[in-house]
């Protein structure tokens, strides 16, 4: 507990920390060979709007200011989304969707090499926990989230992400220390400023906060008032979410929608709703058992906030997008759920070793550890052939939308854009036009579209 030592090292001979940088070091090089082989320097979709229009644009006219960057998206407030793409201009003098693709995949490395970290790194922690390294490795490196890696304006995911999992971490490792939780407040604001879900990192850190003054010994008060300060920013963020009226529709429109959804969202990676209770036992059972028992472990305390904070996730996907009966969430999606699932596993460890005498208890608490860990597997693994038709397919969908915004920059004729929806790479001809006549983006476009743009 708060005497914990550095774990010893793994069943390979590596230490927690090389386990954890090479984890980190492997995730990120297979994110740069996906976007390598799969994006594409052109702007995709939202880009236009939620980096050109609002970032570049105003940056390079000289009316750029701080409440810009904070204009809402949709439903979302972007800020550091905006600021790598302020920063890759600055670095490379193009606006260019690889290079932004390829900083977000920097940023992604450090989830799953802090997830396997914290996992490793305790003496005392759950026997068994090197196979959280394989476990790590596959949500790290399995395309089922192509939609973020392949994009950089996703990167509002992984900041989302890291901001919340060292958030937790501090929380639950330092409920004691001062500068540790303000540094979880400052990172719980952070995330509120990320996606309009990002006010769910300051509940599930306050959440944390009051589980560390139950379980954990020690001073309370400074958890508290830290809770305080979290629940005021989840608060304000909640006050200030932009609402999308034409959203409304995508939304649960009563409490047995958003059930049915979260059934379907919470059970990922299984593709059947019904799974859920199998995906989510083990965390169920131990954050219940250590809630009984009045104690745990500092790394149990942070892996339970982690399964909190991927459970509000699925719940606020589920209320946003589940009308019509959502099925399956998602690609961008998916990703939030990765803390939660690791969470199970780490919690399914242990679970596999409660009961220690042969017993129906035992037997049927290990029939469900090994249920959970063919859905894992199985559920990641099945996916993905399908996984790399769609990016393929995503490849050429964006060559064929590069290639017409090319043929209007060399022809200046507006029916080059006279294509469908899906042959552009922003839905509205219209506007993708506007931006395209105005000099100033035509100008940063990446150098592969604008040094062909000349006489038809």
């Amino acid at each position: 507990m708060s005497n914990a030592v550095p774990a010893p090292a793994a069943k390979s001979g590596l230490s927690p920390l090389a386990l954890a940088v090479g984890v980190g070091v492997l995730a990120l090089l297979v994110r740069l060979l996906y976007i390598h082989f799969f994006s594409t320097p052109m702007p995709f979709w939202d880009q236009w709007d939620g980096e050109g229009a609002t970032a570049l644009k105003p940056w390079l006219d000289g009316t750029l200011q701080w409440n810009t960057l904070l204009t809402p998206h949709n439903e979302h407030r972007i800020l550091p989304t905006r600021l790598v793409t302020l920063a890759s201009y600055l670095v490379t003098g193009q606006w260019n969707n690889v290079y932004e693709a390829q900083v977000s995949a920097v940023v992604y490395c450090f989830i799953p090499a802090l997830l396997v970290w914290y996992a490793l790194r305790d003496a005392g922690t759950a026997a068994g926990r090197w196979l959280m390294v394989p476990a790590a490795v596959l949500v790290s490196v399995l395309p089922f989230a192509r939609e973020n890696f392949l994009v950089g304006f996703q990167s509002q995911f992984y900041f989302l992400i890291l901001s919340s999992l060292l958030a937790i971490a501090l929380v639950a490792r330092h409920h004691q220390s001062l500068p540790a939780l303000f540094a979880a407040v400052v990172l719980s604001l952070l995330a509120s400023v990320t996606l309009a879900s990002g006010m769910l990192t300051a509940v599930a850190v306050g959440i944390t906060c009051v589980l560390a003054c139950l379980l954990l010994p020690g001073r309370r008060l400074p958890a508290l008032v830290a809770t305080g300060a979290l629940a005021a920013i989840a608060l304000l963020a909640y006050c200030t979410l932009p609402v999308v009226e034409g959203h409304s529709m995508l939304r649960a429109q009563n409490l047995g929608e958003v059930l049915l959804a979260a059934t379907h969202t919470l059970a990922w990676p299984a593709r059947s709703n019904w799974v859920v209770v199998i995906v989510w036992l083990p965390s169920v059972v131990m954050i219940g058992r250590m809630l009984v028992r009045r104690s745990a472990s500092r790394t149990d305390l942070l892996i339970a906030g982690l399964c909190i904070w991927s459970a509000l996730q699925g719940l606020a996907i589920a209320y946003g997008r589940g009308h019509d009966a959502m099925r399956v969430p998602a690609s961008r999606y998916t990703e939030l759920f990765v803390p939660g699932l690791f969470g199970n596993a780490w919690f399914a460890l242990q679970l596999w070793r409660l009961v220690p005498a042969p017993s129906r208890l035992r037997t049927a608490a290990r029939t469900g550890v090994v249920l959970f860990a063919v859905l894992f597997a199985g559920g990641l693994l099945g996916q993905v052939p399908k996984d790399f038709s769609k990016m393929r397919q995503f490849k050429a969908d964006c060559m064929l939308q590069q290639d017409n915004v090319v043929r209007y920059l060399r022809s200046g004729d507006p029916h080059a854009l006279d294509v469908g929806e899906f042959e552009l790479p922003y839905p509205d001809a219209a506007r993708l036009k506007a931006q395209l006549d105005d000099p100033v983006i035509r100008r940063i476009l990446p150098v592969s579209i604008d040094s062909a743009a000349g006489p038809p």
